[in-house]
């Protein structure tokens, strides 16, 4: 397969191109900033703005499945999502490509746990641009798939995954960026879930 990861050199994004390009994908990857130094035949890094269009088409035509991994790292970043998700189904609508894996995240699912409440204000900027995201994304004709996993951590030992459709399967709330990345792969391989929010947890 040909993959566009948008977010690929952040935490999830690291971990899905190193495993795309071990099961022999070749990844496109966008970058925000610095440009990776490591470079494999199968992977070419671009420089772009993820939230515009214009940036996104020329590379998304050659996608048979677009990922986006992309994370706030600033208040500057306040409807980063939201834009990004816009920019890229105009692009892919312009280039007739339809499979689009997002990651949004497990506090959009009702809970009455107060942690997870007390989660929702004081992440309260992230959780209203994953909203917005996620809005524009169900409104499209494309074949999406929206990703919601819990508490993403680095390090330690991976244990897969879980997954419920439209809810939180039962699990720790907690898992590794790794074990995230692996689903998000399987999923773009397989296609068991378009037009789905499933949610996600270690295994």
């Amino acid at each position: 397969m040909n993959l566009l990861v948008i977010g690929a050199t952040g935490r999830t994004g690291r971990h899905l191109v190193e495993l795309a390009l071990a099961r022999g994908h070749s990844v496109t990857g966008l970058v925000r900033r610095t440009m990776p130094l490591d470079r494999n035949r199968n992977l070419d890094f671009v420089g772009g703005d993820p939230t515009r269009a214009a940036d996104l088409a020329p590379i998304v035509h050659r996608s048979d499945a677009v990922i986006s991994c992309l994370g706030q790292r600033s208040r500057a970043d306040a409807n980063l999502l939201r834009n990004s998700a816009a920019a890229t189904l105009d692009a892919m609508t312009r280039t007739n490509v339809r499979r689009y894996l997002v990651v949004s995240q497990g506090l959009l699912f009702p809970s009455k746990n107060p942690f997870i409440a007390l989660l929702r204000v004081i992440l309260g900027r992230q959780v209203a641009d994953s909203t917005a995201m996620e809005e524009v994304i169900c409104a499209s004709d494309l074949a999406w798939t929206i990703v919601r996993p819990p508490k993403l951590s680095e390090g330690g030992k991976t244990r897969g995954y879980r997954i419920k459709l439209g809810s939180a399967p039962e699990g720790p709330w907690a898992m590794q960026y790794a074990d995230l990345a692996q689903f998000l792969l399987d999923e773009a391989e397989q296609g068991r879930y378009p037009r789905a929010i499933v949610g996600i947890t270690s295994g």
